[in-house]
């Protein structure tokens, strides 16, 4: 919705009256200034008193606003540190600057710089949830590895502190899904887990608790299960060696099992359920065998881990999707995701980010070790394993870091277009709003994703009150389209797509498309794959990574509203 403020007659003359000749820009000197900076942020108290604006270029006023969100962000991140008792700022190792590249580099074509090598793996995830929890867990299981197996690294107790917040006793979430690169640590983070739960955990509520351990691979659990067994023994518990039956029974009743990632693991009832490279998992064994098995406790908990997959990813691809788009509506869940990644769209040669996927650089990995792994000519594998990027990504329709230059703190004004399809399984729905503002640049934004079409249509129909809103629909949603909405309403699909995406990515690279950096469109945007069709160049579902239907979604509607002035009340039906 558009800021009231940006209405106000008073703004607008004043507006007209600032930048009647062109005056320089008060940011970076340079004459052109074609927009208005609040010198105090509307949103920290500031007005549209003269005394309170400034000329300005969009391009450095966006640049200035995209420092405050990232202030902002930042300043809730350290709010939920400190009242978690996570690791703050002072502890966390700083990341470098692309500026320590340039100093100290070895011989090698690699270039990475001496200063580099000393930097340790970013400990903050990239991507994390919101909380409603102000306690944790967590700091027990760091004493109890401490005791029994070995000190647990800073990430990893950053990622249990946070799965493990309690809220009136019990644990807030239900599940949580943990991602980053390979060799950092994760097997021990989930002994951890098991063996603090069938001992202190169990003891400290009173109850006996059961813990499953799977793995895509039978031998990963029985791995894990061997290195414990021998730790709980100690405790009085009693072995049972059977490969892939492997359990333990302690006195009080609890136990852990070892179970094969197979569709047959119905029956049991588990209090905590630890599931490792879930990438290659099937839905059928997270949702349909394991989740139910936890419904009748009273505190469970589905942890699971991976690296990053590909497009066959269904069940992790579900679950990231989901918390993404929770974070983005800045609401809390039942499922704790936490993410040491880069940022979409960077380019994966630039060492300054691999500590983003790292966390354990500098302990279990070390930079020689990451330079060899980049040498090997599977790119794909390297990416995958070793910087948790989905792969695919070389054939992006955009070149790396171009949709973050595109960030803009401008708000997203009513009317334009909106798009709206769905995902390629019918699980999710969605809606891209595309608005041409008086620059002619176009502003885009995710209006919606919901899991259902109700839901679908009623987040439509609320946005279609606005008579100066345009819908552009998939072939699919077409025959339930109301058809008081028809004069409205225009049928987009492949072939509107095919026509279109060459345009919309011409639009992007020459800086006449604008978001406001939501993390959902954000991922789909990079992750779409390009592929040759009829002459020209489309978006590709099937060779994508992952879903891409928001950016689908984006090529619709930006190339409709850069048709004709989103203002003006043009019906878009079909002729």
């Amino acid at each position: 919705m558009a800021h009231a403020a940006y209405n106000d007659p008073n703004y607008k003359a004043l507006r007209q009256k600032i930048l009647a000749d062109q005056p320089n820009c008060a940011i970076c000197g340079r004459p052109g200034a074609d927009t208005l900076d609040h010198i105090q942020p509307l949103e920290l108290g500031g007005t549209n008193e003269e005394h309170n604006l400034r000329p300005a270029h969009r391009s450095c006023n966006s640049r200035l606003g995209a420092n405050l969100v990232n202030a902002k962000n930042k300043a809730r991140i350290d709010a939920r540190n400190r009242a978690m008792g996570f690791l703050t700022e002072t502890t966390t190792t700083p990341i470098p600057t692309v500026a320590s590249l340039q100093k100290g580099k070895r011989d090698c074509d690699l270039g990475v710089s001496a200063d580099f090598l000393s930097v340790s793996g970013r400990i903050e995830p990239r991507l994390e949830s919101l909380a409603e929890c102000h306690t944790s867990v967590g700091p027990l299981v760091a004493e109890w590895s401490s005791r029994h197996l070995m000190p647990l690294m800073d990430w990893q107790v950053r990622a249990v502190n946070g799965m493990l917040g309690l809220k009136d006793d019990a644990f807030w979430y239900r599940e949580a899904l943990i991602s980053c690169a390979r060799q950092q640590g994760k097997s021990v983070l989930l002994k951890a887990m098991a063996g603090f739960f069938v001992t202190e955990w169990a003891a400290k509520t009173g109850r006996p608790q059961s813990v499953m351990l799977v793995a895509n691979k039978l031998d990963r659990s029985s791995a894990i299960f061997r290195e414990l067994a021998p730790i709980l023994e100690g405790f009085g518990g009693k072995p049972f060696w059977s490969y892939g039956r492997e359990q333990i029974l302690m006195p009080d009743g609890s136990s852990i099992r070892v179970a094969a990632a197979t569709s047959t693991q119905h029956g049991a009832s588990n209090d905590l359920v630890l599931l490792d490279e879930i990438w290659s998992i099937s839905p059928a064994v997270i949702f349909d065998a394991l989740r139910p098995t936890m419904i009748a406790r009273p505190s469970p908990l589905m942890a699971m881990f991976s690296t990053a997959g590909d497009e066959s990813s269904t069940a992790m691809l579900k679950l990231r999707e989901q918390a993404i788009n929770a974070i983005d509506a800045g609401r809390t869940s039942k499922l704790y995701f936490a993410e040491w990644s880069p940022p979409p769209g960077v380019r994966w040669q630039d060492r300054e980010w691999w500590p983003w996927a790292n966390p354990a650089l500098g302990t279990t990995v070390t930079w020689d070790a990451l330079e060899a792994a980049a040498e090997t000519p599977d790119k794909n594998a390297f990416l995958r394993a070793h910087l948790n990027l989905w792969i695919s990504s070389a054939n992006s329709w955009l070149a790396p870091g171009r949709w973050d230059e595109c960030q803009t703190t401008a708000l997203m004004p009513d009317g334009g277009i909106l798009a709206i399809d769905s995902s390629l399984d019918e699980s999710r729905y969605v809606g891209v709003r595309a608005y041409r503002r008086d620059d002619k640049k176009i502003q885009v934004a995710p209006a919606f994703i919901v899991e259902s079409e109700d839901e679908l249509w009623a987040k439509v129909e609320e946005l279609m009150a606005n008579r100066d809103l345009q819908l552009a629909v998939s072939p699919s949603l077409e025959i339930h389209t109301p058809k008081t909405w028809k004069p409205r309403t225009r049928t987009v699909g492949y072939g509107e797509l095919l026509k279109w995406t060459g345009l919309v990515r011409a639009m992007i690279n020459e800086g006449k498309v604008e978001h406001g950096g939501e993390l959902a469109l954000a991922e789909h945007v990079s992750r779409a794959v390009l592929v040759k069709q009829s002459g020209n160049v489309v978006l590709s579902s099937q060779k994508s990574p992952g879903p891409i239907e928001l950016a689908r979604c984006l090529v619709w509607a930006t190339a409709l509203a850069s048709a004709a002035p989103s203002k003006a009340r043009v019906a878009i039906g079909r002729s």
